[in-house]
């Protein structure tokens, strides 16, 4: 029970470890996803709707100050967001939901510190999504991503129009989000890029767009309508220039290919992720054997929910030689340390950016590389001498810590 708990969730008492304890493998599995669904989700920031104004319009000696008080909202009530999702970590004790939700937030990786930072509704809307489709179907998830606000902006896809396709999300849509390297070209990228062209998002409430902020939409002049030829299959002209057309007859179509023309990349690709996420994240090739398993339950119909809980339950998982091995995030880290203490959110949030890892602000579209990373020799000193610090401070002041 201990070390399932310990992969699946970033907190878990002692108390909720006994409650599991005299489980079956396939009960407390079932009991974990069971539970994310039926937990309360944890309540929306205050500020998840509001939405800034034009400052270009203003007079010139007023576009400065307008200017830095947007950004400093930006950067706060994304640094809110973060402890908000830290207090979501600490007290989802017994269900898969957070765990994931950061898997995912490390796949389809959006950073709000960008040229222009993203506003914290965007990120929280990502984060959610997330959230909400964390063991649902992969197919419809990386439908959602790709007109995912955050997303759109993150990776240019906003605002590219038919005279000068964006390429950026199209290639890490293959790259990065289902395929993985060497199972396309150049050319697929550039389709792709046709197919993505003519949407956009606004973030300012006085913008006039027709859905409102936040909300993506689509502007049929500025899109591609010719014939499109991806991973080897056609995708016909556009007869239909329409938002509801588009969406079905390319972008949908378009996802429909990828999984079907790169079945088998697409379904290795994810498993090996998950594996390395909660089994071990060695940079060694996981067993092929395990792997066929999950890409055999996966490719069927890309839901995420059976193939974890194949592998979850499984006596590969709970081998002894998969138990004590897995190098810890900084999420799990200082999450699970401070979890039942009084610990200031701003000192949390300082520790885990200093050991490795900040949320909704990864290092680059790919992620945070993991496995030795969290060990290296800035990181590592650092975490010794914090948690030294957090032993010394606040276990003195529980009465509670040994040794």
């Amino acid at each position: 029970a201990r070390h399932l708990l310990g992969r699946v969730t970033f907190a878990s008492s002692w108390k909720t470890i006994k409650s599991f304890e005299n489980l079956t493998a396939s009960q407390a599995v079932n009991l974990l996803f069971d539970n994310a669904l039926k937990s309360p989700a944890p309540t929306a920031p205050a500020w998840k709707d509001d939405a800034f104004k034009m400052f270009w319009t203003l007079p010139k000696d007023e576009i400065q100050k307008a200017l830095d008080e947007i950004y400093g909202k930006v950067y706060g009530q994304n640094y809110e967001l973060k402890r908000w999702w830290m207090e979501a970590m600490k007290n989802d004790t017994a269900s898969i939901r957070e765990k994931l939700t950061l898997f995912w937030h490390g796949h389809f990786t959006t950073k709000f510190v960008v040229d222009e930072p993203l506003p914290a509704q965007l990120m929280y809307k990502q984060n959610k999504l997330f959230r909400d489709s964390h063991q649902g179907n992969f197919k419809k998830l990386v439908e959602n991503i790709i007109l995912d606000p955050a997303m759109l902006i993150f990776l240019n896809g906003n605002g590219s129009n038919k005279k000068a396709p964006n390429e950026n999300f199209s290639r890490e849509l293959l790259e990065l989000y289902t395929c993985g390297i060497g199972n396309y070209t150049e050319t697929d990228v550039k389709e792709g890029a046709r197919v993505l062209s003519g949407w956009y998002v606004s973030i300012y409430s006085d913008e006039g767009t027709p859905p409102g902020v936040y909300v993506p939409f689509f502007v049929p002049e500025n899109h591609d309508t010719n014939s499109k030829i991806y991973l080897g299959r056609s995708i016909p002209a556009t007869t239909q220039n329409t938002q509801e057309a588009v969406l079905k007859n390319e972008i949908k179509y378009l996802v429909d290919i990828i999984h079907t023309e790169r079945k088998e990349a697409v379904a290795r690709f994810i498993c090996e992720k998950l594996y390395r996420f909660f089994v071990y994240s060695s940079s060694e090739n996981p067993p092929s054997d395990v792997i066929a398993d999950m890409m055999e339950i996966f490719s069927k119909d890309w839901e995420i929910k059976p193939v974890l809980m194949a592998l979850l339950q499984s006596q590969h998982f709970f081998d002894t030689k998969n138990r004590s091995v897995q190098i810890k995030t900084p999420a799990e880290t200082v999450v699970g340390i401070t979890a039942h203490f009084d610990v200031d959110g701003e000192w949390k949030e300082w520790v885990m950016v200093t050991m490795g890892q900040e949320l909704l602000n990864p290092p680059n579209v790919a992620g945070w590389p993991g496995y030795r990373q969290w060990l290296d020799s800035r990181t590592f000193p650092f975490a010794v001498q914090q948690l030294g610090y957090f032993k010394a401070v606040f276990c003195k002041r529980a009465q509670y810590c040994s040794g």
